[in-house]
């Protein structure tokens, strides 16, 4: 498509996100298959945060939506109430029925959220936009559906986890309701989408794709392993419902039983100091380590090395829960034998004994007495190596299924709407 062809917007609370590789796959696909896209991104990032170096090959352009949040500025201000008085003088009908739509809604308002709402829909009114697609169910589908309501543009929308388990049930039906289409990563995500809906909105079961290029088996960089102890490495954010601390658990177990081996956790998050502290509780520093945020270029180093992977993952308190994290998709494509829960999607992933390892969640014993077979049996690790690389070839190649998506974005091109003249 040349350069003047309609765009797809893609709306993201933060771009780009070291923790969301799933999210820049997606969108490096999607323009490889020829579709052109527009980034927009509810949150800048700081100048902290560390970047994947494949986002430098992302071709589409991105719109930073201002924000009052969370420090408020006059500049700021002026810059969101220009667009939305723009929209309102350009059609007044519309911006008054989604004022009424936004502030009778029966929950908290955030006049930050319409006001960015009203900044993003001018700003694809002016750039031609013919589609809207949002990442997460939570805050980018709720200003989707406020920009919708504007009458400029359709929308659709990607539930991944916390998204869906942690929103209210009728919110979430009624964005589900307006949107054009709705994917999900799971198929347990779809039935529990299909059951709540009240609407004939399609929703489609939508896995993420991994770049197999990118994750081969033995790659050339593992020479230092050899005579190195066995490498356990778990990789996810530092949060409550990764099950670290089972890991942690289940390691001083191996420890107190006299297996060799050493354990890295990468990635970060809310847990870092509670998880310091248990290992220094549990005196397994001298196996233990956390190795903080690395980039996937980093990760996938760590792959090649690895001789298990463990993600204990659980449902919270909360409800919050993972569909099929991709650590786990990654590590089976380098043929990384895997141990994790069976909850949520996880069992659509992994087949137990067959091409990975499950067990109950919160059961720090089952994982170390799983964890001991595989160091005790190198024949079972050999055994779990190719029928993990099959799986994420059949089922999770990113070409394939990111086709999906392209026909499913494409297609809302030829019936995109435009309100604006009534």
């Amino acid at each position: 498509m040349n350069d003047k062809s309609p765009k797809i917007g893609y709306l993201l609370k933060k771009y780009p996100r070291l923790s969301e590789t799933f999210i820049l796959n997606e969108i490096l696909e999607l323009e490889r298959q020829g579709v052109p896209l527009h980034i927009f991104s509810l949150r800048e990032p700081s100048k902290e945060d560390k970047f994947h170096p494949a986002v430098e090959k992302v071709r589409a352009e991105v719109t930073y939506i201002p924000s009052l949040l969370p420090d408020f500025s006059w500049k700021t201000l002026w810059s969101l109430v220009g667009a939305n008085l723009q929209l309102l003088r350009h059609n007044p009908q519309y911006y008054i029925n989604a004022f009424k739509f936004y502030f009778s809604r029966p929950k908290r308002q955030r006049p930050n959220e319409f006001l960015q709402a009203g900044y993003l829909a001018w700003q694809l009114k002016k750039l031609g936009i013919a589609h809207l697609h949002a990442h997460f169910a939570n805050v980018p589908t709720a200003i989707a559906e406020i920009v919708e309501s504007f009458g400029f543009i359709n929308y659709s929308f990607t539930a991944h986890a916390k998204d869906i388990y942690l929103s209210e049930k009728e919110v979430l039906d009624r964005k589900i309701e307006k949107a054009k289409f709705v994917l999900t990563c799971t198929k347990y995500n779809t039935d529990y989408l299909q059951k709540l809906s009240t609407t004939d909105t399609p929703i489609y079961l939508s896995y993420h794709g991994l770049d197999l290029d990118r994750f081969q088996p033995n790659l050339n960089i593992i020479g230092e392993k050899d005579g190195e102890l066995p490498l356990l490495l778990s990789v996810g954010r530092l949060c409550d419902k990764k099950g670290f601390p089972y890991l942690l658990q289940a390691c001083q177990t191996l420890k107190q039983k006299g297996h060799q081996f050493r354990c890295k956790i990468v990635g970060y998050g809310p847990m870092k100091e509670e998880l310091e502290q248990l290992i220094e509780t549990l005196e397994i520093g001298d196996i233990v380590s956390l190795v903080g945020q690395l980039a996937q270029d980093e990760v996938i180093k760590l792959y090649a090395k690895a001789d298990i992977f463990a993600l204990p993952c659980k449902i919270t308190d909360e409800g919050d829960r993972d569909g099929i994290p991709n650590v786990l998709i990654e590590a089976m494509a380098m043929e990384v034998p895997v141990v994790s829960t069976d909850i949520s999607g996880i069992s659509e992933l992994i087949e137990h004994k067959v091409n990975g390892i499950l067990i109950p969640e919160k059961n720090p014993k089952a994982l170390a007495d799983e964890l001991e077979q595989l160091l005790l049996q190198p024949q079972l690790i050999q055994k779990l190596k190719k029928s993990s690389r099959n799986k994420i070839l059949q089922q999770f190649s990113l070409e394939k299924n990111i086709k999906q998506i392209k026909d499913l974005l494409l297609g809302t091109l030829s019936n995109s709407k435009d309100k604006s003249q009534p």
